[in-house]
């Protein structure tokens, strides 16, 4: 047997970078605060597509280690980069502050994220829930810059409608996993006294344009009180020429997707995701 001139170590680190993806914890400036990102690369020579994801959670539990494993498949099935925001929750910081941070976070991609091997003319954003509703915001306003920046936008059972009580509301009000109880929570916890419900920065859905806004992936539940809201949202960005694909899955829960191992249904959802955003970033 011809013998192999390779360290241990050297053999260690080849396996690691061909198989690994690479986390790294930063921090920025938001607003006079530290704001904690986690970029996910994958195994290669960048510069990567990326993908800005805002973790849900209703705004006040979620963080980047509840939705982590989230990122690494995107990272790694879809072969991008992934950025993580973990924004300000409330009550310690009310609303708007979430989302000056997730756009604090797009900003510093679009304008530094280059220096850490990330492609920024390939950009989409992603968020389930209430993240969901901030990738919305964002992508909204991206799409009143002059330049937008944002090809993509992947809602997963996205919080949309602040405001409109719809019949998803009523029909699984409780025992399907989110309850109304539990959103309006949330809602107390997130919202300062005096802001209206119709705000568009948190009912992105009551926008009254959606013209120009990025090809859309809406994923929704078919038992989930967030149902109808994603429903009228891809209804309304198809009115608007956008070009969209819808899918619901129709006997899955709120946040189903965080369960891959219980439910077959999350890792075709999971699988779907990263398919798509693969097809995307080759297509830009």
């Amino acid at each position: 047997m011809d013998e192999i001139s390779l360290t241990v170590e050297d053999a260690r680190t080849a396996l690691r970078q061909a198989q690994v993806t690479c986390v790294q914890d930063r921090v920025i400036e938001s607003h006079g605060r530290s704001l904690p990102l986690r970029l996910y690369t994958p195994p290669g020579k960048g510069p990567f597509p990326v993908l800005v994801f805002f973790h849900g959670g209703g705004w006040v539990t979620g963080d980047l280690d509840t939705h982590d494993g989230f990122c690494r498949l995107m990272c790694e099935w879809a072969g991008c980069a992934v950025v993580a925001v973990d924004y300000a929750r409330p009550p310690e910081h009310l609303f708007p502050a979430a989302l000056e941070d997730c756009w604090t976070a797009f900003k510093w991609v679009t304008r530094q994220g280059a220096g850490s091997g990330l492609d920024t003319s390939a950009m989409a954003v992603a968020g389930g829930g209430s993240g969901g509703g901030m990738a919305a915001v964002i992508s909204q306003r991206d799409a009143e810059c002059d330049r937008p920046r944002i090809c993509f936008q992947l809602l997963l059972y996205p919080l949309l409608d602040c405001h409109t009580r719809r019949r998803s509301h009523t029909k699984f009000a409780q025992g399907h996993g989110l309850t109304t109880d539990m959103l309006e929570w949330y809602l107390v916890h997130y919202l300062p006294p005096g802001i209206s419900r119709t705000d568009t920065r948190l009912s992105p859905l009551l926008s009254l344009s959606l013209h120009g806004l990025p090809r859309t992936l809406i994923i929704t539940c078919g038992h989930d009180v967030l149902r109808d809201e994603g429903r009228a949202y891809a209804t309304r960005l198809r009115a608007a020429g956008v070009i969209v694909e819808h899918k619901e899955f129709s006997k899955m829960r709120h946040g189903f997707m965080n369960y891959p191992a219980a439910h077959e249904e999350a890792r075709r959802a999971l699988l779907l995701c990263a398919r798509t955003l693969q097809a995307q970033f080759r297509s830009e």
